[in-house]
């Protein structure tokens, strides 16, 4: 899923309070021009998201994201992942988690059973009102199905996904985020799946582990392998092309890349919500925010990158995209 309902932007910012040049500058920071987020029916990129969160998480200093008693520090993950990485199995790297995350918080319990050749994962929020949202259990369920599957190479199919609360509004995004059953009312969120993965082996270096616990949460946003959507072959299209500098394929050979008619691509990406534009634009502001920040080039460089012949029109584009212009944004996020 290359994309993300706006509930969870917002309700990832609930801790904030009412301070809105703090959500401003958090938004701003990620890459979403706050005025976006006006529209309920707006869609946000996952890398744009995982931006947000990692934001929310600093500026808080926990990764709880403020929907606890007592803070989650910054940190604890990457921990955690040095803690589990040299397991042999998943359910050995399961069990140590648990463990850890026990001696960290009383307030979110997680633990790991199984019963009758089915792997249950649970977690307790045991101070729920602090989560009216339901932001923060959906965000460990992603978290626990997504780490664990990349730790193994392979997505781990859910059997239930069942759920402390009543059906959402974005119940038919957690459709999508949890393939499977969907139970709602249920006294803990579990994940369910055959009790087989847990004799599965790690197939992640201790290198890969690391790399991944740096850049949390953005590695946990997809089920590793099964993002195939539209957007995302687009992407993986547009990305191969010419590695060094976008460039973008017309419709119509895109549809022939894709292997569907011009009309098909066009149907589809409505149905999606999207468009061929809107893509074309994901993948230049996501290309170029990582060329200024983590490569630190110029302006000039970055907007040649990404496909303008002018750096005007890309400091127009980046500020619609972003709310901001492109140096703007590098001093005051880099």
């Amino acid at each position: 899923m290359a994309t993300i309902c706006i509930h969870h932007v917002l309700a990832s910012m609930r801790a904030i309070g009412d301070d809105g040049h703090s959500r401003e500058r958090l938004l701003i920071g990620a890459g979403i021009n706050p005025q976006a987020v006006t529209d309920s029916q707006r869609r946000v990129h996952t890398d744009q998201v995982a931006r947000l969160f990692k934001n929310v998480q600093l500026e808080l200093g926990d990764e709880f994201m403020g929907f606890s008693r007592e803070p989650c520090r910054v940190g604890a993950f990457k921990t955690m992942c040095d803690l589990v990485k040299h397991s042999r199995t998943l359910g050995e790297l399961l069990a140590r988690a648990v463990d850890f995350y026990r001696l960290l918080s009383a307030d979110i319990e997680m633990g790991v059973t199984t019963v009758g050749g089915r792997a249950i994962f649970s977690i307790a929020h045991r101070s729920p009102e602090l989560d009216p949202d339901h932001f923060l259990r959906e965000f460990l369920l992603v978290i626990w199905h997504r780490f664990p599957s990349w730790c193994i190479g392979d997505a781990i199919r859910l059997r239930e996904t069942r759920f402390s609360f009543d059906p959402p509004a974005h119940h038919d995004e957690l459709q999508v985020m949890f393939p499977g059953t969907l139970r709602y009312g249920c006294a803990e969120d579990r994940l369910v799946f055959d009790a087989h993965y847990l004799d599965r082996p790690l197939v992640r270096s201790l290198a890969e582990v690391d790399y991944y616990a740096r850049n949390a949460p953005a590695d946990v946003m997809t089920i590793p392998g099964m993002d195939n959507s539209l957007e995302r072959q687009i992407e993986r299209i547009v990305e191969s092309a010419s590695p060094g500098t976008l460039v973008f394929p017309r419709l119509e050979k895109l549809a022939e890349l894709l292997g569907i008619s011009p009309q098909t691509l066009y149907r589809q990406l409505k149905a999606a919500g999207t468009s061929y534009q809107k893509i074309k634009d994901d993948i230049r502001r996501e290309t170029a925010i990582r060329r200024l920040m983590d490569d630190n080039l110029p302006v000039e460089k970055v907007s040649e990158i990404v496909g303008f012949s002018e750096a005007r029109s890309f400091t127009r584009a980046f500020r619609q995209w972003t709310g901001m212009s492109p140096r703007g944004y590098k001093r005051s996020f880099g």
